[in-house]
């Protein structure tokens, strides 16, 4: 399967940012956890491009796994003691949570936390 015509990669990624907006709600996020958010989401972008998972099922999948991400994040920052906004202890903190539940379980959050990022990250 190809890239479909219409479908910018650029436009993809300002597509998951605005689903990071939406999913984390009235929650600030600092610069520099946007600034990884959006390096997260360029990389994500990047390996659906490469695996060629550009369909619609695709997106989908990645949309769902992106707000899982959020949503993590979301919670990390209430056990941080941070339930007003998103910075990068809290990205951080949810890196560490992904990485020890991937020792124990195929977990994954396609494209952004694939399973072998346990192994390679």
């Amino acid at each position: 399967m190809h890239k479909p015509p219409y479908l910018n990669l650029k436009t993809l990624e300002d597509e998951f940012w605005g689903t990071v907006l939406e999913t984390s709600g009235s929650l600030e996020i600092d610069p520099a956890c946007a600034l990884s958010l959006h390096a997260w989401i360029t990389v994500g972008v990047q390996r659906m491009e490469r695996q060629r998972r550009l369909a619609p099922p695709d997106l989908a999948i990645a949309q769902a796994n992106l707000r899982g991400l959020i949503d993590l994040m979301k919670r990390e920052a209430i056990f941080l003691g941070k339930p007003e906004h998103l910075d990068n202890a809290t990205f951080h903190a949810v890196r560490r949570r992904l990485r020890r539940q991937g020792t124990l379980t195929a977990f994954e959050l396609w494209p952004f936390w694939p399973h072998n990022f346990v192994a390679t990250d």
